[in-house]
């Protein structure tokens, strides 16, 4: 798994591969958790942002609406996470007015291959 603050809001991929490609056996999961008090950025689906590509094809939740917290809960088999909004961005009006994000991962490993 990945974990990232770089850009302000909240993002969480598909399992790719390092190409980048949906791999869903051996691929690594990363989120996007920005969303401690900075001003948050939309989150981009077409084109580049500041010249990077923007993986967009392979984001299964996303947000640039609210700022919050994600709890994290490791064990020797996997993951899971669950991301909470705590604040809705102003500016975002037509935004729901809470916004969450649950789920469970699997390791890659001896005891966790298929």
């Amino acid at each position: 798994m990945v974990l990232n603050g770089h850009d302000h809001l909240y993002a969480r991929y598909r399992p790719l591969d390092p190409s980048g490609n949906f791999d869903p056996k051996q691929g690594i999961r990363e989120f996007i958790v920005g969303t401690g008090g900075e001003t948050l950025d939309p989150v981009v689906t077409t084109g580049t942002d500041a010249g990077a590509i923007f993986n967009a094809a392979n984001i299964e939740a996303a947000s640039g609406s609210y700022w919050g917290v994600m709890a994290l809960t490791l064990n020797p088999n996997g993951y899971k996470w669950d991301f909470e909004s705590a604040l809705k961005d102003p500016a975002q009006a037509s935004a729901p007015a809470t916004y969450s994000d649950k789920g469970f991962g699997t390791c890659h490993g001896s005891g966790n291959k298929d």
